[in-house]
């Protein structure tokens, strides 16, 4: 289960940084007049793989919660 909390937490803070790129990318490209699409599709990757991210946190840590019940 270590495993999947650690590739969870990981693809996590990619995501936020990938955001956060994207983010001020759009910034900068609607300051200078250009072309913000790609900037904004590169935000919603990044949320959805959040949100993915999230989700396999929740069951790892739903799936180690069942295994100790049955331990016990």
């Amino acid at each position: 289960m270590n495993i999947a909390f650690n590739t969870a937490a990981t693809s996590m803070m990619t995501a936020q940084t990938r955001f956060a790129e994207a983010a001020q990318n759009v910034v900068v490209a609607a300051a200078e007049g250009g072309d913000t699409v790609q900037h904004l599709v590169e935000m919603k990757q990044a949320q959805a793989v959040q949100q993915a991210s999230a989700t396999m946190l929740k069951t790892a840590s739903d799936m180690t919660d069942r295994l100790l019940d049955i331990a016990i």
